[in-house]
């Protein structure tokens, strides 16, 4: 039996647990520790602000920092300069390297695929990062990161079906085909838990508290369904507005907690709605629920379809339609048979994604782009 590759593989990631728990960290720092796990040298190249002061061994690879400059006219160059300075001067050298979203990490990945030749993967982590716009990010940058990259990874079959044909309709035929040829399409990982059910009775919102993710079209929805409980876990600068809306509605705002008590409220819920105007991607924490039977509501935008089965394992819905969410929201509260069905049939497909499922097929893109 012939013995097992390994490589040295970087990942570019702009910050990185603990000091940030968005989902292309999460995601980041457990490839890193599944890579790691099946023979790999894994180093993990990130911004800090203070919690890595040098490079740190942990869980079997290496998280090798630098300084986010404080100076922010001259932030992002001081960034890729840095980044670039700790790939060259790291021994070994990494033999490719798996770059979280298209800016800033992407970019420093591409400039250091064409000066030192280590070949660059670059994951979309959402719908916003290929959207073509006027301006030097999404004008100029995204375009070469998007054509200079070795491979682009894609979260499910529906972003890369709207990542080519944006293009086209951007008018960059030529783009959509370079990208198409080059494309994986890899899902999140996911912890599976032991094979459990919630038995929670409140509606969930787990995310960022920003205008686009929709938070105010729950709540509204939640004002036409009376006593129903509704719980915000997250913060952002929409939350003094979404509290002024809020009130005389029974919903708790949690504010941000750790990545470890999430379970804790999904354990909770009786139903996860996130009802993102766009850009989510596939979000971890509908993994998350489906993996503890927790059914959910979301919109019809970005890789949602592709996790989120309507009928079937929860509802989609089109973005603002608060009458809508107000029904799919009162027919899982009410009808105990059909979220007994949801729940089932979130937890046989949510298999697919567990981290045994999806490893494999990372390691087998880095590798290809190696040989």
């Amino acid at each position: 039996m012939a013995e097992k590759e390994s490589i040295n593989i970087g990942i570019l990631v702009s910050g990185f647990p603990p000091e940030v728990l968005a989902g292309a960290e999460l995601q980041a720092q457990r490839t890193a520790e599944q890579l790691a796990r099946r023979g790999h040298q894994v180093t993990v190249f990130t911004r800090t602000l203070g919690t890595y002061s040098s490079p740190v061994r942990q869980n079997g690879y290496t998280v090798h920092p630098r300084r986010v400059l404080p100076v922010k006219a001259a932030r992002t160059v001081w960034d890729v300069v840095s980044a670039l300075g700790n790939i060259a001067t790291y021994q070994p050298r990494p033999d490719v390297v798996l770059c979280y979203e298209y800016f800033v990490s992407g970019l420093i990945g591409v400039l250091a695929q064409r000066l030192f030749g280590i070949p660059a993967v670059v994951s979309i982590r959402g719908s916003l990062e290929y959207k073509l716009k006027r301006g030097l990010k999404k004008g100029f940058i995204a375009p070469f990161v998007f054509s200079g990259a070795r491979r682009i990874a894609v979260q499910t079959p529906r972003i890369a079906d709207d990542m080519y044909t944006h293009f086209r309709q951007a008018g960059r035929p030529e783009l959509s085909e370079i990208v198409r040829a080059k494309t994986s399409v890899i899902p999140n990982g996911i912890d599976l838990p032991p094979p459990e059910r919630a038995d929670g009775s409140k509606v969930l919102y787990v995310g960022r508290l920003v205008e686009r993710k929709g938070v105010a079209d729950l709540i509204l929805a939640m004002k036409e369904l009376g006593p129903a409980e509704l719980v915000i876990v997250g913060d952002g600068p929409d939350r003094t507005r979404l509290e002024g809306l809020a009130n005389g509605t029974p919903v708790a705002f949690e504010g941000r907690v750790s990545h470890a008590a999430i379970a804790d409220y999904l354990r909770q819920a009786r139903v996860l709605v996130l009802p993102s105007h766009r850009g989510d991607g596939l979000p971890n924490v509908i993994m998350e629920a489906m993996s503890l039977g927790v059914p959910a509501i979301s919109t019809n935008t970005a890789g949602i379809p592709d996790l989120v089965h309507h009928g079937a394992t929860g509802y989609l819905y089109e973005p603002g339609d608060v009458r809508q969410l107000a029904t799919y929201i009162h027919r899982l509260l009410s009808d105990d048979e059909l979220h007994r069905e949801f729940g089932e049939n979130s937890l046989q497909a949510i298999q697919s994604y567990s981290w045994d499922a999806v490893t494999p097929q990372v390691e087998q893109m880095l590798l290809e782009c190696t040989r």
